[in-house]
């Protein structure tokens, strides 16, 4: 077999050929594709989520992070007071996942 074509030869500084300029190229182009797939979509799902949870008005339905779906009775500073079934419950309002206008 001959391997020879599969070989490259090193410069002569024994440095590999292409420097480190196409590795520095290749990592900024894994970030930037990282970037827009991953990191901008959530920061816009977030900057959503916050705006409609203060806009939230009582009598607007809710999703909680518990899975537990009910009606905002009274809005404070920090918690919300959610109606669901029989029980009011106090929460922060960091537990709300959606906003459901009337």
């Amino acid at each position: 077999m001959n391997f020879g074509l599969f070989m490259q030869a090193a410069p002569a500084g024994g440095a590999p050929a292409g420097g480190g300029m196409a590795q520095l190229l290749l990592l900024v182009g894994i970030f930037v594709v990282f970037y827009l797939v991953l990191i901008l979509p959530e920061n816009r799902r977030r900057k959503k989520l916050q705006k409609e949870i203060n806009e939230m008005k009582i009598g607007d339905k809710v999703l909680l992070s518990g899975g537990i779906y009910g009606t905002v009775e009274f809005i404070g500073d920090k918690t919300i007071y959610v109606k669901s079934a029989d029980a009011k419950i106090e929460v922060l309002k960091g537990s709300v996942v959606e906003v459901i206008k009337k």
